[in-house]
């Protein structure tokens, strides 16, 4: 269970990242595996885990559960194997890989014997944490485990709160697989708050259309429960310790109000392994009509913090929660990247994010302080683009779904042209893409949230568009540069972001092998330029 940073991640990053975890997890407990054929009854073992979520406070009917997580790629679990009382394999890391929990790497295949009892738990802990907790002679094998588990008081991210999501299970057997049904050990609390959801009517192709978003909520900075969705909060408790603390206070906004809640532990009545519901307000939904608006803030939890309001009282939130500012706003045909009649836009992020049909982002700082190349090595002078046609017989038929997409796509879009970027970096070892790791190191420190695009490298529609609005003539329209300068930079100011200055990378091949499109917002002009020229790069997203 791992938060989404990139859609994109290197692919160099990817591997290595995957070693080290191996690594990582590689403990003594390999030399206890028993060699195969050791035991007459031995068989060898497909291992399954899964989590049916947790019952809410005060009933125990399972069809009624909910909260369930869903593992994911890179998920690690830690492996007990008990035969007479003894330990025979001490916190095993399995590590879910390709839709399978593998282990790792050296190790022997895991057998199974009828005289055995198997114990996994989630999240894996080294076996410094592990030491001397588990109790193979006692029936809750993990009891002292869950006594003296770690919670983090801060859980305002995703990762920070499935680290504290203790669960485990006894093994199953059937037919050589052994399944874990894990139940959750911690206690939840979900907390719904009031919030607005703005709707407003677009029409497309003359068909009006309703949508909706989500007014700001939380106030991610300070809170220290994990924000769900703009009104929904959650947090993990460790009942069974007595030292346990009360939880601080959760502050959020209401209609442009700040409101504090503060919570007496005594009085939330939560249990081990359940959830319990607390509404603020009576967690009332108002529906306001108010059309999505660039200049607009979007938030670190998808929510929409209105930019024509005075935002003054919001300045320190918008400091450290705001993502960005929406620059594009509603569908176009043939201008676009959702589906509006037309084979034209970006067709990969229409298929990959069918739900982004608000707007755009623009990141509220550039990826960085430095300015970068656009790809060295081979890449940089050959039409990546023009590899792809000559080499798509070679793409695996994942690689070739996503081709025939990007075939249909207009050229000037920018989320296709990153896998373009990692599909070649994969086949040519001596090429990277330093506009595509740096929008990758910016999506680890700025995640974007559930129901987005991700960050990606603007296209030259993107970057035309964030500067003049949506392109129609670009000679013409440079000259003036009304949307940046009259919205998005006063905007991203006083968030107290990096206003764009200067000359910016966009994703898009133009004109020769190695030249690519480039905007310069200070002198305004724009152009093709070597790949090997260095200049700024800000990431966008669609929500």
């Amino acid at each position: 269970m791992k938060q989404h940073h990139s859609i994109f991640p290197p692919a160099a990053s990817l591997a290595c990242a995957l070693i080290l975890m191996l690594a990582a997890c590689t403990s003594d407990a390999l030399d206890e595996l028993p060699p195969a054929g050791t035991d007459p009854d031995a068989r060898p073992l497909t291992i399954t885990v899964s989590d049916g979520g947790m019952y809410a406070t005060g009933q125990t009917r399972a069809q009624e559960r909910g909260y369930s997580t869903v593992f994911t790629e890179g998920d690690r679990i830690g492996l007990y194997v008990v035969k007479d009382g003894t330990l025979e394999v001490k916190n095993l890391c399995l590590t879910l890989q390709g839709g399978k929990w593998t282990l790792p790497a050296g190790a022997s295949q895991l057998l199974y014997s009828p005289d055995k009892s198997y114990h996994a738990y989630y999240p894996y802990q080294k076996d410094n944490y592990m030491n001397g907790k588990v109790l193979p002679g006692d029936e809750d094998f993990f009891k002292s485990v869950v006594q003296l588990w770690f919670v983090n008081p801060d859980q305002s991210t995703y990762a920070q709160y499935t680290a504290s999501d203790l669960m485990t299970a006894r093994g199953v057997y059937n037919n050589h697989t052994l399944s874990f049904a894990m139940e959750h050990r911690m206690s939840l609390l979900i907390l719904q708050v009031p919030v607005t959801k703005y709707t407003y009517i677009e029409k497309i192709d003359g068909q009006e259309i309703s949508k909706s978003y989500y007014r700001y909520t939380a106030v991610i900075s300070e809170n220290s429960y994990w924000q769900e969705n703009p009104c929904t909060a959650r947090l993990l408790q460790n009942t069974t310790d007595p030292t346990h603390l009360n939880p601080g206070p959760y502050k959020y906004y209401y209609n442009g109000t700040k409101e504090t809640f503060n919570f007496d532990y005594s009085q939330l009545k939560l249990q081990p392994g359940k959830y319990t519901v607390h509404t603020l307000d009576d967690s009332k939904v108002t529906e306001v009509f108010r059309p999505l608006k660039a200049g607009d803030y979007y938030m670190q939890d998808g929510s929409i913090l209105p930019g024509d309001e005075d935002v003054k009282p919001f300045r320190d939130e918008l400091r450290k929660s705001c993502l960005g500012v929406v620059f594009w706003v509603g569908e176009i045909e043939g201008q676009h990247w959702t589906q509006t009649g037309s084979k034209e836009g970006d067709r990969l992020l229409m298929r990959d994010h069918p739900e982004c049909v608000h707007g755009m982002v623009v990141a509220m700082n550039d990826t960085s302080s430095q300015e970068v190349k656009w790809a060295t090595g081979k890449g940089a002078t050959e039409n990546i683009y023009e590899w792809a046609k000559k080499s798509f017989n070679e793409f695996t038929s994942g690689e070739q779904a996503d081709w025939e997409e990007i075939q249909e796509s207009d050229i000037a879009f920018g989320y296709y042209r990153s896998r373009l970027m990692a599909l070649y970096g994969s086949r040519n070892s001596d090429t990277t893409f330093p506009v595509y790791d740096a929008i990758a190191t910016y999506a680890t420190t700025y995640p974007a949230p559930a129901g987005s695009s991700g960050w990606f490298l603007p296209g030259s529609y993107e970057l035309a568009t964030l500067c003049f609005g949506v392109p129609t003539n670009f000679a013409g329209d440079y000259t003036q540069l009304n949307m940046l300068k009259k919205t998005i930079n006063p905007q991203i100011d006083k968030a107290v972001g990096d206003k764009l200055i200067g000359k910016y990378w966009s994703g898009n091949e133009w004109g020769s092998l190695d030249k690519v499109w480039h905007v310069d917002v200070t002198t305004p002009h724009y152009g093709a330029k070597l790949k090997t020229d260095t200049y700024k790069v800000r990431a966008v997203l669609a929500f």
